[in-house]
């Protein structure tokens, strides 16, 4: 296992965590969550040690997770607390191991390390405007480095999102400043006008300057904001590996808080960022497919100039350390 997955990672929305139990996976180790006694998030992993049966098909009765097939409970910390028809008493060793488990951020965060990590959860960038918020989740067959690059890289809205981001015909000259973050990386982009696609044009005032970054272990952030520093929009997307080059996303979108209503404006941004995320769908999978093709006898892919954050994500990936270099200007047409 790399040294950055012994981080935080997020497997489930709050809010959707209530009175059943939810299956998730990260990684290659399927869990189950649940809420204890005290309305705590829990996490072990999903299977009854007794038959293998899987937890999560099973309900949650008082704090406490009930097997389907023989009715066996397990708390929090995965000692056996009932076997029905039986006198055993519920024993001081744990059946299952229990991983370190909190909420934030409105998210539930699971370490699959042996010991309560010292660091928190990675947050998203914050922001001092009242602002609103929804999630969106998805699931899409690729690896994480081809995801996180994806989510950051411009050039490819030309073409993947053609008319609803950008037009090839549209472009605009931009600058852009590439500098390492302490768990991460990030390109500042300016000089840059409001996009050509539809959902610029319907949602965004006059662009001031736009961020893209991502921090490890899987945090891709897109910010947009007005010539006066103030937030037009916030997409933190968080891509959580779930085995066999599964991932689950995570997305909170957080726009400023206006005149339009909440509700009509998650509505309409939920079905526009619906289509958006088919179409990266789309062509991720179709990558991995193509991959697949070849087999493992593929180079290293060859990096352009316009590729400003996708070489220092995968180094990101692969070392799970800071990257060390000199802050970086480029010009382009975008």
């Amino acid at each position: 296992m790399k040294p950055f997955e012994h981080q935080w990672w997020p497997v489930a929305i709050s809010d959707k965590l209530r009175n059943q139990p939810v299956a998730c996976q990260l990684h290659d180790i399927p869990l189950v969550l649940f809420r204890d006694s005290d309305g705590h998030a829990a996490v072990l992993p999903d299977r009854c040690p007794h038959r293998f049966a899987p937890l999560s098909a099973g309900k949650v009765c008082d704090g406490q997770i009930e097997c389907p097939y023989h009715g066996w409970r397990f708390s929090a910390d995965g000692r056996c607390t009932r076997v029905p028809g039986t006198d055993l008493a519920a024993g001081s060793k744990p059946l299952l191991e229990s991983f370190p488990c909190c909420e934030a951020h409105g998210l539930v965060w699971v370490n699959l390390s042996t010991e309560r990590p010292l660091f928190p959860p990675v947050a998203p960038s914050e922001s001092s405007q009242i602002v609103d918020t929804f999630w969106i989740t998805d699931d899409v067959q690729c690896s994480l480095q081809d995801a996180a690059e994806n989510f950051l890289d411009g050039f490819h809205t030309h073409f993947v999102h053609s008319g609803w981001i950008r037009h090839d015909r549209q472009r605009q000259q931009i600058s852009a400043r590439v500098r390492p973050l302490a768990d991460g990386v990030e390109a500042v982009y300016s000089e840059e006008g409001k996009q050509s696609g539809f959902i610029s044009r319907l949602f965004e005032r006059e662009r001031g300057i736009s961020m893209g970054r991502f921090r490890l272990p899987c945090l891709a952030e897109i910010e947009y904001r007005d010539r006066r520093d103030e937030l037009n929009l916030l997409v933190s997307a968080w891509l959580v590996p779930c085995g066999n080059d599964q991932l689950r996303l995570f997305a909170r979108i957080a726009t400023r808080r206006g005149k339009l209503p909440a509700v009509i404006k998650r509505y309409v941004l939920s079905k526009l960022f619906r289509v958006i995320l088919r179409q990266d769908r789309q062509i991720l999978e179709k990558v991995s497919a193509n991959k697949l093709r070849f087999q493992g006898a593929l180079p290293t892919p060859l990096d352009g100039e316009q590729d400003l954050l996708g070489p220092s994500i995968r180094q990101l990936l692969a070392d799970g350390e800071p990257l060390m270099f000199e802050e970086r200007e480029f010009c382009f047409r975008l």
